[in-house]
């Protein structure tokens, strides 16, 4: 082609024709963008959750589903796909195709925990996703068992001070935000428990409800029903304040472990390579629907800090600095998985 031809005696001629070439299939590549957006979605879409049903997670990821199904024209299937501390649902979505009908609502635990915690990891968290969006992020509640003996939080160290190993504790996963609540108990309080890891918070309910299991961790929306009926009571929440609907509930940093802090926060990825405008268009819908009162409102009831109102950039931002944050922390602790 005419275009392509290094201009005469030019001494770098040689480079011309290769910088016009990729700067033509560049320029291909954006003026297709705006069909390829137009186009989407062309099939109906999966929003993977990598816990099992009915969980905090759940929560969060149900009212996406819907808005977006309204928004996009298409069915979004929530479809759970819990284990291995959110490795299974991530490798999921990391082998799919990139043309944002696959997304994943990834937690802490997926791209800023796992990959300083485990020896080798299916998936890349820098490779194989895009971020789209920040949902929204809350914190736990430390729970008992009914018939479990000490009352409040001072107590169960107290006890677990006085019969190291005594007490065991629940979690949604080795490496899961529950499971590094009962270490930073540990860790502050100088305590040893028992760590008892399940595949989803659903789990760890019905163990402490059938006094099987001490304590454990976990987001309000998971437990404030049976609290409510008096079927476990609440020790502590791991916010520095507060949480709005357990006013009567002191907060590990005010009983003492100053920066006692955990909880978990929730983003949207698809899988790296999906073109710029689908992830745009996702991010404004994800966006939109966060901001109905509605939702909100219903998110808010149950202890989320809705986020939303973040680029693409912005998100893959605070990605990074969650990453290099629990990195060292989990280095720093020593903690490895196979």
């Amino acid at each position: 082609m005419h275009v392509l031809e290094s201009p005469r005696g030019d001494p770098n001629g040689h480079l011309v024709k290769p910088l016009l070439l990729a700067a033509w299939m560049a320029g291909l590549c954006l003026s297709a963008s705006p069909s390829i957006a137009q186009t989407f979605p062309s099939q109906p879409l999966r929003l993977v959750v990598p816990y099992t049903a009915g969980g905090a997670a759940d929560v969060a990821a149900r009212p996406l589903a819907q808005g977006l199904q309204e928004l996009l024209g298409q069915p979004v299937l929530l479809e759970n796909k819990p284990g291995a501390s959110t490795i299974v649902g991530a490798e999921y979505v990391a082998r799919s195709v990139p043309d944002g009908h696959t997304m994943l609502l990834a937690t802490g635990t997926t791209l800023a925990v796992n990959p300083a915690a485990y020896k080798k990891l299916p998936y890349d968290p820098v490779k194989d996703f895009a971020a789209v969006a920040k949902v929204v992020s809350n914190y736990h509640l430390i729970v008992a068992r009914k018939g479990f003996g000490p009352n409040t939080m001072a107590e169960t160290i107290a006890l677990a001070k006085s019969k190291p190993g005594s007490i065991n504790y629940g979690s949604t996963g080795m490496g899961s935000p529950t499971h590094f609540a009962g270490m930073l108990v540990e860790s502050m309080a100088k305590v040893k428990m028992v760590h008892v890891p399940y595949k989803g918070i659903s789990q760890v309910v019905t163990d402490l409800l059938g006094e099987n299991l001490d304590i454990s961790a976990a987001g309000p929306s998971a437990v404030t029903s049976q609290v409510k009926a008096g079927k476990l009571k609440t020790l502590a929440a791991t916010s520095e304040g507060r949480l709005p609907s357990y006013p009567d509930v002191p907060s590990m940093h005010e009983l003492g472990y100053k920066g006692f802090t955990s909880g978990a926060w929730y983003v949207i990825v698809v899988r790296a390579g999906t073109p710029a405008p689908i992830v745009n268009r996702l991010n404004r819908d994800i966006n939109t629907i966060l901001q109905r009162p509605a939702v909100k409102t219903m998110l808010q009831k149950e202890e989320y800090f809705v986020e939303g109102n973040q680029t693409p950039a912005q998100v893959t931002k605070y990605i990074a600095g969650e990453h290099a944050k629990w990195g060292k922390i989990v280095r720093d602790a020593k903690i490895q998985f196979d």
